[in-house]
Formats: structure tokens, C-alpha cells, sequence
């Protein structure tokens, strides 16, 4: 196997290694020791089913579950039972009878962190590309150490001890999810509360823990003093000199740390398919 940096803030791609094999224990540390310094890798060419991508997270941490498992919304209904529970589908296909087979459809997708509206959130985030657009849909990630680490002096101190709301209302492309009313008023949004700046329980480092921008709220400020505050912020961390963007294949496998990193996706033509395959890593209280 070889390490090839994007020569971006964060990323690297693995080569040399089959994934729907089985990993050694000397490969294993191999992948985590990349996935410790890179906080996202790629791997290209990967033939993967449900039950590789089940497995292999596995390398990352304990098992995890999915988005609406963790909202105790139960089990996403799929188009075809043999997808496991703790798959997500995340696609803009339709059915025969105009029903779409997995979530998020062709839109944007703002920048976010997996599951920050809980009270655990999901650790690693793996991604396997079955079916690719050629324009849009791109991925791009974000490296939440080097943003907390340039915070001006100034703003570092306004946001030290903060915590923040992780609003449950809206997913990552801004639909409402439709268990949850309209939110006029983002304090008093449901939600979990997390502190603006976390600790990575491997690396020991700092980051930036921000979830997403829609509905957040940092307490103990005026609404109108909390959004400023926030846009502030989002404004200094979603500069391009964090961001590492990937053009998708097909076969391609992505595994991201989603406690120190955001990502976002481009929106693409309705009409194009994309089929994605998804597992998670489950995480623990941020602190």
C-alpha cells in the first residue's frame, strides 16, 4: 500500500489494497494511521457490497447507525428489503412508480458534520460511489483543526466555553424533515447541545465543531448577537485554503473523520442517476 496526500489541507489517497478482501491486522493500522493524519481517505476501484461496507467500518471504530435510527425515527423503508438497517442509500433515483430509492436527492448539499444533531455522533462516515454523474456532485471536505487553529485571537476568545444547538429540523440539503415543525425562532430549534470547540478523542487536538449553519444557536446570546457571532465564524472556516475537493469515479470508496471535519456536496442535474452506498462508525459525547 502507498499514502498519496492531495497536497491539500486535508485528504489522501490508499493504493495497492482490495477492499472486498479481507484487511490484516498490519493493513488495518496502515489505514487508520492515514485516516488519523489525513482525516479523509480515498480509495479507488473498490467492487463493494452491503456487507463489505459493514465490515470494513469496522477499521474506523464501533459499528454505527444510520441518520433516522439515530433521530429514533426507526428504519428507513427502502425500495428493496435487502438493503440492512444501518446502510444508508443516498441517491436521486426513482422507482417504477416515481418513488425515490434513497435520500437527498440532486440538490446541494451545505456544508455539515453526519449526525451532530445527537447526542454521540457518528465518528467515521464511509461513502462507495456505484453510480457517478459526470457534472456536479462533487464532494468537498474541510479541515477543522487548521480552521480553529487560524481563528483570530479575537474571535478564538468570543467562542471560547460556547456551546451551540444542533438543530434536528432540517437535513443536510435544507429540507425539513417532515416529523419536525417549522422553525421561526433557531433557539428554540430541537436540537442537542455541543460545544463550538471540541476535542478529537484519538488526536487530542482542538477543532472546530460547528455541525451546520441552518438553525444553529449559540447560547446564552440575543438571537440577533448569536447569528452574527455564527456567520462570523462559518465565514472564516469555509475559506477554500481548508477545503479538499473530490471528483467522483465509479468504485470509489471515501472514509471521512466527522469530528474534525465538515463536508458539502454540488448540487447536480435532476435527470443524471447517482446511486451512493453508506455506513457509519458510531461515536462518542463531544467534549
Amino acid at each position: 500500500m502507498d499514502v498519496i496526500p492531495t497536497g491539500r489541507a486535508l485528504g489522501a489517497e490508499i493504493t495497492g489494497i482490495d477492499l472486498s478482501r479481507d484487511v490484516s491486522g498490519t493493513q488495518r493500522e496502515f489505514i487508520f494511521n492515514a485516516y488519523t493524519e489525513h482525516l479523509v481517505l480515498l480509495f479507488r476501484g473498490q467492487s463493494l457490497d452491503f456487507s463489505d461496507l459493514l465490515r470494513l467500518r469496522e477499521l474506523f471504530g464501533p459499528p454505527g447507525l444510520a441518520a433516522n435510527q439515530l433521530l429514533g425515527l426507526g428504519r428507513k423503508k427502502y425500495y428493496t428489503d435487502e438493503v440492512p438497517d444501518e446502510i444508508t442509500i443516498v441517491s436521486n433515483i426513482a422507482d417504477a412508480t416515481g418513488k425515490p430509492i434513497g435520500a437527498l436527492g440532486s440538490d446541494e448539499a451545505f456544508w455539515h458534520t453526519d449526525s451532530s444533531f445527537t447526542e454521540t455522533p457518528i465518528s467515521a462516515s464511509l461513502l462507495h460511489g456505484v453510480e457517478v454523474t459526470e457534472q456536479g456532485g462533487e464532494t468537498s471536505f474541510l479541515n477543522m483543526y487548521r480552521a480553529y487553529e487560524d481563528l483570530p485571537a479575537v474571535l478564538a476568545a468570543r467562542i471560547e466555553g460556547r456551546y451551540a444547538n444542533h438543530s434536528k429540523v432540517h437535513n443536510s440539503t435544507g429540507a425539513r424533515r417532515p416529523e419536525f415543525a417549522d422553525v421561526t425562532d433557531p433557539s428554540k430549534a430541537p436540537g442537542v447541545k455541543h460545544p463550538l470547540v471540541r476535542t478529537h478523542p484519538v488526536t487530542r487536538r482542538k477543532c472546530l465543531y460547528l455541525g451546520r449553519r441552518l438553525n444553529s444557536y449559540i447560547f446564552d446570546l440575543p438571537l440577533e448577537a448569536s447569528e452574527a457571532l455564527l456567520d462570523e465564524i462559518w465565514a472564516h472556516t469555509c475559506q477554500d485554503r481548508y477545503v479538499w475537493q473530490h471528483k467522483w469515479k465509479v468504485g470509489d470508496l471515501i472514509v471521512w473523520d466527522n469530528r474534525c471535519t465538515m463536508h458539502h456536496r454540488n448540487a447536480f442535474p435532476p435527470d443524471a442517476r447517482r446511486l451512493m452506498h453508506k455506513s457509519t462508525t458510531a461515536g462518542e459525547p463531544v467534549v
